[in-house]
């Protein structure tokens, strides 16, 4: 049983540094590194979002936060507008043209670099991919949810479509 949770943690890391290397790769042919990228990724989930609460999702500093949101401003991907409620701090949304690129391509570029993997096996294989990820996802929320932790955030974001029968 080890090695089976060996091989499924160092596929899962496996996947994941494929994903961000993806992520990193895309988001440098647009001139944002990866910090920007995490940043206009929590602004677009939050819509309006302070600086302060940027740093503690992102787990970064406020200085550092800062830096980079004033570096996304100035690139015109997000604007920062006063807090109608606290006058001394400011708001952090996406421009209206990045908001807009986003609504329209955001599954797209989110999925692309597993669509590319997937496009190597063929359909059986690709079914195979979904039923174990299916099966796996459902074990871990089963066990989540009998060890009493908050798993709607993160269940939330994923989708299994429905089957039909």
């Amino acid at each position: 049983m080890d090695d089976n949770a060996d091989f499924i943690r160092e596929s899962i890391d496996l996947l994941q540094s494929y994903i961000m290397k993806s992520l990193q790769k895309h988001s440098e042919e647009r001139g944002v590194t990866i910090p920007q990228a995490r940043v206009i990724g929590e602004v677009f989930a939050h819509k309006k979002i302070s600086i302060k609460h940027l740093s503690q999702n992102l787990k970064m500093t406020q200085s550092t936060v800062s830096d980079i949101v004033d570096r996304l401003t100035s690139k015109g991907f997000l604007v920062k507008t006063p807090n109608p409620k606290d006058k001394r701090s400011v708001e952090i949304s996406l421009s209206n043209e990045l908001s807009n690129g986003i609504n329209e391509n955001i599954s797209e570029i989110a999925n692309k670099s597993l669509v590319d993997v997937l496009s190597l096996l063929n359909p059986d294989e690709q079914k195979m991919v979904e039923k174990g990820m299916e099966l796996l996802v459902s074990a871990v929320k089963e066990k989540m949810e009998a060890e009493g932790m908050d798993n709607h955030k993160f269940f939330d974001v994923l989708y299994f479509p429905e089957k039909t029968k």
